[in-house]
């Protein structure tokens, strides 16, 4: 065999063995991940504030309900028989997300915000595949109803922001005389994601891969960073509360357990958007660098019954840094449907 033949014969043996052990990292490398849940208090309500609150709702599987919490702010048969505003964050978020907006939502209504399944104080289950999953869209919008149940509200205007809009609107598409109107604030409805086979996501590596990034996205704050268009704006006390969940035991399960339903059932509206004819309000962030401003206007544009408004100089998460924005927008369309 001449050189050139030594040469390549060696490059295809050193390639050869980097293939497989890529193969083997990416199949053991996984498994090394820990499982073993957070410590930390059982029960949320060991770590709520003066404002917080806390129902238990019913969900298939658990005897004694799932436990929200939430905030709440005006009479709960205020407003002359206007509908109760029900609050919606989005993925990583609590209520702490709308503390500046409620004041002026909860003037002369009734206006809830709660921390969705298994955000901030809510509850932190453990699913172990059985009976209904309590990390689906179709839980989420189980949870909300099951919430103003619990309140006593049986028609509300909901608001959402990101993620939290798909909630909302699947919930006025599943039960349209129960949502009065829609607030979507830079929603997330119009992103397609793709998703994983389920026998690919059924493996031990994906599973444990799910752990990894739920542990890592509950602990960042850069979906926070990112969220705002001018980080000047974000305390260090804000910060310090994007992260409050992590002091209850098993965060980090319940988060991995979220992040692995995710690989299969991506987080869409179950029909089309045509098909919702609930008067709505989209809010749209002009520099919003998580849901491009082109997204929420093909929300808008897929609506039949939607008006639209821009702000400038907000981020993701308007409600938080430019409530005043956010407040006046949300009053002119609320006088203009009677809501």
């Amino acid at each position: 065999m001449g050189t050139v033949g030594t040469i390549l014969q060696g490059i295809a043996i050193v390639t050869g063995g980097l293939i497989a052990l890529a193969v083997l990292v990416l199949a053991i490398g996984p498994l090394m991940i820990p499982t073993q849940p957070a410590d930390g208090v059982k029960d949320g309500r060991e770590l709520g504030g003066e404002r917080s609150r806390f129902l238990s709702v019913p969900f298939p599987g658990y005897p004694e309900g799932l436990q929200l919490h939430y905030i709440a702010a005006g009479e709960e048969h205020a407003g002359a028989g206007k509908p109760a505003w029900f609050l919606l964050h989005g993925f990583s978020f609590s209520t702490v997300t709308w503390e500046p907006l409620l004041p002026s939502l909860g003037g002369d209504r009734y206006t809830v915000a709660y921390d969705q399944i298994p955000y901030g104080l809510s509850d932190k289950p453990d699913y172990q595949g059985e009976g209904p999953n309590p990390f689906t869209l179709e839980a989420d919008v189980n949870h909300l109803f099951g919430l103003m149940d619990a309140l006593g509200q049986e028609q509300a205007v909901l608001v959402g922001n990101s993620a939290g809009a798909v909630i909302a609107l699947e919930a006025a598409r599943q039960a349209p005389e129960r949502v009065a109107g829609l607030v979507l604030i830079n929603p997330m409805a119009a992103l397609e994601r793709p998703t994983l086979p389920k026998w690919l996501a059924q493996l031990p590596q994906a599973k444990r891969l799910s752990l990894l990034g739920g542990r890592w996205f509950g602990r960042s704050t850069e979906l926070l960073e990112r969220s705002y268009y001018d980080l000047d704006a974000i305390t260090p006390e804000r910060e310090a509360r994007m992260t409050q969940h992590t002091a209850m035991a098993g965060w980090d399960r319940a988060w991995g357990l979220l992040m692995h339903r995710s690989l299969t059932d991506a987080l869409q509206v179950r029909g089309p958007l045509e098909e919702i004819d609930t008067p709505a309000q989209v809010i749209i962030s002009t520099e919003d660098e998580v849901i491009p401003a082109a997204d929420s206007h093909r929300v808008a544009d897929a609506l039949p019954n939607a008006e639209r408004v821009e702000l400038q100089a907000c981020g993701h998460t308007p409600q938080e840094e430019c409530p005043a924005k956010v407040a006046a927008a949300i009053e002119q369309w609320r006088e203009g449907q009677g809501l």
